[in-house]
């Protein structure tokens, strides 16, 4: 069973894609200068979310020859996430002094898909999950109750020292009502930007682990497998996630070793 994949993209203004090796999800990042520039790219067959990281000034996402405006985000640990969603066959702009995160799906012919949308930071869920140094905070942005046709997407943050993804969890597996095979992607921040977390990936069956420091930028890609997160002391940590895969249950199995913590 393969494990978590680490990706360091360039700081330059553009389109920067990272090769994941997923089946069923992509990321890219776009970067906008504002000088009278723009960041244009295809969804092709695809599906799109783009979610913006930062945007002093505003965004605004240009979807098959609509517009979206959307309002500035100084920071992802102050300001609430908005993003535009794009179905297959659309050209997408993103203009402005900007980064924006880009996640894309395959989507098949029998699959209905919406017209694009914008998700407007006052229409994001935002919930606490966990207690004591595994408590964290959690934003959906694009939950199931919400339309598209494979991807689901939200952010988390931790604070200084705290763990997330925990109790170790996957889903990487079809099991009826328990659990549902969903790749993942994960994009991390850090506040100070010199920080680091540890991103641990590791199976079972059979026993294979790997682990990664993850700084500012830096993407991880998991196929399978649990993959719990932890910030350094004295650096609150960011990820911005999405999933795809078979359906738009998020179901995931606990590691039996360590279901017990949730109730500690």
């Amino acid at each position: 069973m393969p494990t978590a994949s680490h990706h360091t993209l360039p700081s330059t203004p553009g389109l920067h894609e990272a090769s994941t090796g997923l089946a069923h999800l992509r990321f890219a990042l776009a970067r906008g200068d504002g000088a009278g520039d723009h960041v244009a790219f295809s969804t092709g067959d695809h599906e799109a979310l783009i979610v913006v990281i930062d945007a002093p000034a505003g965004a605004s996402i240009t979807v098959a020859g609509r517009d979206f405006s959307l309002p500035p985000r100084r920071s992802v640990f102050t300001d609430e996430p908005s993003a535009v969603y794009a179905p297959p066959q659309s050209d997408v702009r993103v203009s402005g002094v900007v980064l924006a995160g880009i996640f894309l799906a395959p989507v098949n012919r029998e699959q209905s898909t919406p017209q694009a949308y914008a998700i407007l930071p006052e229409e994001v869920t935002t919930v606490e999950r966990g207690h004591g140094n595994f408590a964290r905070h959690i934003r959906d942005i694009l939950p199931a109750e919400r339309p598209a046709a494979r991807l689901l997407a939200g952010e988390t943050l931790n604070p200084p020292g705290n763990w997330s993804s925990s109790p170790p969890h996957k889903h990487d597996r079809d099991t009826p009502g328990e659990e549902a095979e969903l790749e993942e992607i994960y994009l991390y921040r850090l506040e100070p930007p010199q920080g680091f977390g540890l991103q641990l990936s590791y199976s079972t069956d059979p026993p294979e682990e790997v682990a990664y420091a993850v700084r500012d930028l830096d993407v991880i890609a998991i196929p399978a497998g649990y993959h719990p997160v932890v910030a350094a002391p004295g650096y609150r940590l960011y990820y911005l996630w999405c999933l795809a895969g078979h359906g738009r249950a998020l179901l995931w199995k606990p590691d039996p070793a360590h279901a017990w913590i949730e109730g500690s």
